[in-house]
């Protein structure tokens, strides 16, 4: 695609003329990352962020040069989110649609071949209609026999509680558990026990599912009217657990270790131009089954949180894969716990 082009060029013009403090800080933000992935007992490299999401995210929201909420940036999320909201044009013929499809999984590095989503190629309306995709369902990932499980296609982080979150993590804004929009009455028991901060890059599969089988006791869209900032940078200057638009989502279920009640919390969180979550208002009070569709993200990177209750029985795999807060890579619904 010619924005792809045009966006690297101008990437690369802005790494240029750009103080080198600036410019070292970008190198840093497009460069490899290790992960290690869960479902092959590997690790690999892979990169961090394109150059150009590199260039504007850090300059925006890392190192947040034009502040973090003023008119003037708030355009400039308003203009990103303008140009997301383009990938909504209609493809004018199926020809075009399987190229521009085509080109983007290129760019991304989805698979195509063998193709594993649910409509043909050429059967998709807009970009968004292919990135909010769906798999084919013979290709559709396995559920796990965990308790909980992965509730995306994301790349995943594990802190003990929220004090890790906290002191690891979000370290440039006044980050408060309390104001994500979780039930008061469990704040305490969320603070005390894991959580799991994961990532959802532009190549992944954007639809989000439950991660136990249990009954919805909470579901509320948080920061509705608010624009999102980037989730690229957790630790930086926006507060994005507060102040993103979020959709929380607490399902109550059976600790399989005590047997006792334990309440998971979804935090589902837009980023920037990302911040149109489509999911069903009319969960409350309904039994939900792990592996279950919830909510679905449209055009770009964004994120997801889990809370729990009750100390999570981490199966060893995860367990040993997540140590140091290391970078697991995961299917939606492979078994985090045992």
């Amino acid at each position: 695609m010619l924005s792809f082009v045009i966006g690297e060029l101008l990437a690369k013009l802005i790494l240029f003329v750009v103080p080198r403090r600036w410019a070292d800080r970008i190198k840093e933000n497009s460069g490899e990352m290790t992960v290690f992935t869960l479902r092959t007992s590997t690790y690999k490299t892979k990169p961090r962020m394109t150059l150009i999401e590199a260039v504007f995210a850090t300059i925006l929201f890392d190192l947040a040069l034009f502040g973090t909420s003023n008119p003037i940036i708030n355009a400039i999320i308003r203009l990103f989110t303008n140009l997301q909201n383009s990938w909504d044009r209609p493809f004018q013929s199926k020809d075009v649609a399987k190229g521009q499809i085509i080109e983007f999984c290129n760019k991304l590095s989805i698979q195509y071949e063998p193709w594993i989503w649910e409509k043909d190629i050429t059967e998709y309306a807009s970009l968004n209609d292919f990135f909010a995709r769906t798999y084919d369902k013979k290709h559709f990932p396995p559920i796990g026999n965990g308790t909980v499980v992965s509730p995306a296609c994301c790349t995943l982080t594990r802190y003990n509680d929220n004090e890790g979150v906290s002191s690891l993590l979000i370290k440039g804004c006044d980050y408060q558990i309390d104001k994500i929009g979780l039930p008061s009455a469990d704040i305490e028991k969320y603070r005390q026990n894991h959580v799991l901060i994961g990532y959802l890059s532009p190549a992944d599969y954007h639809r989000v599912h439950a991660p136990v089988t249990g009954t919805c006791v909470h579901c509320s869209l948080e920061g509705a009217e608010k624009r999102s900032a980037s989730v690229k940078f957790f630790g930086g200057t926006f507060n994005i657990m507060n102040e993103n638009k979020r959709l929380v989502i607490v399902l109550e279920t059976t600790n399989s270790t005590s047997s006792s009640l334990m309440r998971v919390a979804l935090v589902v969180i837009g980023g920037i131009g990302v911040d149109t979550i489509v999911y069903n208002p009319n969960l409350l009070g309904k039994k939900i089954q792990k592996g279950e569709e919830l909510s679905t993200f449209r055009a770009g990177g964004s994120a997801i949180a889990v809370f729990s209750t009750e100390p999570l029985d981490l199966s060893p795999e995860f367990e040993d894969a997540s140590k140091d807060c290391m970078h697991v890579e995961l299917l939606v619904g492979e078994s985090i716990t045992n």
